[in-house]
């Protein structure tokens, strides 16, 4: 995938680089994160992030985005897309957020990043969420992914288990998201 430099009405895109392995440790770290994303056993650290986005970086099959708030030039999530096969026309989505929650920053980056997707080659975007995930379940839905399936009692943490809901998104599905949803997320 050729790299995505993409502005907004707030946010900036651009592709991750190790420098930004501080700031994605400390968003990981935090217990808000560890319970939607990486689970509370993970190890999280400066170094591992590092190492993840260097081989993130060398790798054809992967898009790792920063989300840059505009006003401030500053960080506030990312966006990462591994993508199935050499023609890079299906992908799997992942996404979080630093301290910036509830701005509606996620909604405006993905909107934007699917628009040029779908503009391009790409057919196909999967998500896969944690049941009680429910603001990413929700924000997902008003993107227009459709509930595909859910993998029952697939996610152990904290010596509980619970479901995955899979989420998938066509270009058609992309492409009904009426012009007022779009325009309420600061893309057109």
């Amino acid at each position: 995938m050729p790299k995505m430099e993409l502005e907004f009405e707030r946010l900036k895109i651009r592709e991750i680089t190790v420098n930004d392995a501080s700031v994605i440790a400390q968003w990981k770290s935090g217990p808000l994160f560890r319970k939607m994303s990486t689970g509370s056993m993970t190890i999280i650290n400066e170094g591992n992030q590092r190492q993840d986005i260097e081989k993130s970086l060398s790798q054809m099959n992967e898009s790792y985005l920063m989300i840059i708030e505009k006003r401030s030039s500053q960080p506030v999530g990312y966006v990462r897309f591994n993508w199935m096969g050499s023609s890079q026309r299906y992908g799997w989505l992942r996404f979080g957020l630093g301290a910036e929650q509830g701005k509606g920053y996620m909604g405006e980056a993905l909107a934007g990043i699917f628009q040029h997707l779908f503009q391009h080659e790409t057919y196909r975007i999967d998500a896969e969420v944690y049941e009680y995930n429910t603001r990413s379940l929700k924000l997902l839905k008003s993107l227009g992914f459709q509930k595909e399936g859910v993998r029952r009692q697939a996610y152990f943490d904290e010596d509980q288990y619970f479901d995955i809901h899979v989420m998938g998104l066509l270009k058609s599905d992309w492409l009904e998201v009426s012009p007022q949803s779009r325009a309420s997320l600061n893309i057109n």
